[in-house]
């Protein structure tokens, strides 16, 4: 039997997959951080507005306490992982019957450079920081 010599020839396109996923890998890495980023931007918001509710909701049924009120907006805060400026409680009127409770909160973005792609979001200041406010309206439910 003769011996047979194989040779290998190198294709054309032997280098193409590597350059698609180089060119791909960058696309889908800031597709994924931005919807990491909107993910936690929306919990966040929903955390800033359920502590507005809850500060509400604990002041007015304790007679119009504001220490009760700020003191349960900031463990609705810290229970959900935001440690922000404390919520200000605002005692409206007498003749309305109301509380209001302002809850702030700064979130910071992980994606570096992400929104200076997209362009400028609204209310979007200092780089990659987005102020939120929650604001919570109630009536005292004593009648005061």
């Amino acid at each position: 039997m003769k011996a047979t010599l194989k040779i290998f020839r190198r294709r054309a396109d032997s280098g193409e997959a590597l350059l698609e996923m180089a060119l791909v890998l960058p696309i889908l890495l800031v597709l994924s951080m931005g919807m990491l980023d909107f993910g936690r931007a929306f919990h966040a918001k929903s955390l800033v507005d359920q502590a507005s509710r809850e500060g509400a909701r604990v002041g007015v049924i304790t007679g119009n306490t504001v220490a009760d009120a700020q003191g349960r907006a900031n463990a609705v805060l810290v229970a959900g992982g935001l440690v922000g400026a404390p919520p200000a409680v605002v005692v409206t009127d007498p003749a309305t019957n109301s509380m209001t409770v302002t809850v702030t909160y700064n979130f910071q973005f992980v994606t570096p450079g992400l929104f200076a792609l997209v362009g400028g979001l609204s209310g979007l200041t200092g780089g990659n920081t987005l102020p939120m406010t929650g604001r919570t309206t109630m009536r005292l439910e004593n009648g005061l």
